[in-house]
């Protein structure tokens, strides 16, 4: 299978090496890190229309506000897609994307990363969610596109739908110029006989940041050979817009 990535800035650069070290990639568009991928055998393209057509797969991990004219043209294409967060910034343009995908039988992952940690697997053996709380603070952040609810929140909201929980069940508070750093999140949950519990996870602890973006690579490409629906699928990441839409809109058209 030819994979190709779209975005070599830094979360697009730690995807590049994933997806090499998992059976390599076939092209990349964007210029960024250049120098420090070619050495791995990297062949890059100007040529976007000529990546896709070249492409049975596609990674697009451009600007969030770039996101819905690419992946359109990805999927247009025939071509299995995964799409980092946001989806997009708006839920129409998510849910013609997952319509897109969908009419097409094509695999669209989104790229909601939380959820392929170990942690889902130990919040799922707690018993039903009752309720959640996250923090994601951060001191300095280099997405200066997006405020804090949309830089980190489609990875609480992803998670906690991943977990069975509405939107009125979460409580988070985010900050992207916190004064220290801290990623937590919290389920609250009722045991079969009726007790309640709760697991918080530490996403910064030592020892438990396990390799979550090797886990989603490794799903995605699985998605793509068995056709099956990934975890975090369109309608997922559509979920997740209409949530963040609703409490803080993006002003850009």
């Amino acid at each position: 299978m030819k994979l190709s990535v779209i975005g070599s800035g830094r979360w697009g650069q730690l995807l590049i090496r994933k997806f090499h070290d998992l059976g390599g990639v076939h092209l990349v568009y964007g210029h960024r890190n250049r120098e420090v991928l070619e050495p791995l055998g990297i062949r890059f393209t100007e040529d976007l229309a000529q990546l896709i057509a070249q492409s049975d797969a596609v990674v697009v991990a451009t600007p969030p506000q770039t996101h819905y004219e690419v992946a359109r043209q990805v999927l247009a294409a025939g071509r299995d897609l995964f799409l980092e967060k946001p989806m997009t910034l708006y839920s129409a343009e998510a849910e013609e994307l997952a319509r897109l995908a969908e009419e097409g039988e094509r695999v669209l992952l989104v790229g909601h990363v939380l959820c392929y940690s170990e942690a889902v697997r130990q919040f799922q053996a707690l018993g039903t969610p009752v309720r959640a709380e996250a923090v994601f603070w951060k001191t300095s952040t280099q997405e200066q596109y997006l405020n804090a609810v949309w830089n980190f929140g489609p990875h609480i909201v992803a998670l906690a739908l991943v977990l069975g929980l509405q939107p009125e069940q979460l409580e988070f508070s985010t900050d992207d110029a916190a004064p220290h750093d801290q990623r937590t999140f919290t389920l609250f949950a009722r045991r079969e006989d009726g007790t309640e519990t709760s697991l918080t996870w530490d996403f910064l602890a030592p020892g438990r940041r396990e390799d979550m973006v090797r886990r989603e690579g490794e799903h995605f490409l699985e998605c793509c050979r068995t056709r099956q629906r990934p975890l975090t699928d369109g309608w997922h990441g559509v979920e997740v817009v209409r949530w963040l839409e609703r409490i803080s809109p993006v002003r850009t058209k």
